[in-house]
C-alpha cells in the first residue's frame, strides 16, 4: 500500500508539474507577442495614417476670418470676375479694389463682401474653409438686396439658424452718417435695401 500510495503522490507531482509547466508556457507566449509587435507596429501606424488621413478642421472666429480678409484682400480680390473702374486713371492702372467696407456672416465660413471703386459697390459671396477664402457667387453693381433677396441668400449660402453678424466702416444712425477707423460690429443689417432711406 505504501508503494502504492507513493506512486500516486509522484503521478500528482508529475501531473501539477505539467499543468505548470503548460500554463508558463502560454503565461510567457502571452508576453512574448506584445514584445513581437511592438517591433511592427510602427508600419502599421504608418499605411492607418497614409490609407485613411483624418482631416483636421479648425473652427474660425469671426475676428480671425476678418484679419485674413483684410490680411489677404489683394490675393482674394482676384476671384472676382471683372476688374474695377476709377476716375483716377492712376487709380484706375492698378486695377485693385478698395478694401470691403461691410461684411456679413451669414453661416460658418459663408460671409457676404461689399466692395466698390469709384463707380458702383457690388457684393461677392465667400466662403472661409481651411484659412483659404472661395467665390461662391458675385453680384456686380448691386449693394444691397431685398429683405427677400438677401434671406434667399441665406438660405442658399448661409444657415438661417446661423445668427447673421454684421461688421462696417460706416453707416446712418438715426438720419446720421458714422464711419469707424475699422470693420466694426453693427446690429444694423446693412445689406437690405432701404436700410439708408429709414
Amino acid at each position: 500500500m505504501n508503494q502504492k500510495g507513493f506512486a500516486n503522490i509522484i503521478l500528482i507531482v508529475v501531473v501539477v508539474v505539467a499543468i505548470v509547466a503548460v500554463g508558463g508556457y502560454f503565461v510567457f507566449s502571452k508576453k512574448s507577442e506584445p514584445v513581437s509587435q511592438t517591433g511592427n507596429t510602427t508600419p502599421t501606424q504608418t499605411n492607418n495614417q497614409n490609407t485613411n488621413p483624418t482631416p483636421v478642421s479648425k473652427t474660425y472666429s469671426e475676428s480671425e476670418i476678418l484679419a485674413s480678409l483684410k490680411t489677404n484682400w489683394q490675393s482674394t480680390q482676384t476671384l472676382i470676375p471683372f476688374r474695377p473702374s476709377f476716375h483716377n486713371q492712376a487709380e484706375d492702372l492698378k486695377k485693385v479694389w478698395r478694401t470691403p467696407d461691410a461684411v456679413q456672416f451669414i453661416g460658418k465660413g459663408g460671409v457676404l463682401v461689399r466692395f466698390e471703386d469709384d463707380n458702383n459697390a457690388h457684393v461677392a459671396v465667400l466662403k472661409f474653409d481651411n484659412g483659404k477664402f472661395s467665390l461662391l457667387e458675385v453680384f456686380k453693381n448691386q449693394g444691397e438686396f431685398t429683405l427677400s433677396d438677401w434671406q434667399n441668400l441665406v438660405n442658399k449660402y448661409g444657415d438661417s439658424s446661423y445668427s447673421v453678424s454684421t461688421y462696417t466702416t460706416g453707416l446712418i444712425r438715426n438720419k446720421e452718417i458714422v464711419n469707424f477707423t475699422d470693420l466694426t460690429k453693427v446690429s444694423e443689417n446693412i445689406f437690405v435695401k432701404n436700410y439708408f432711406s429709414q
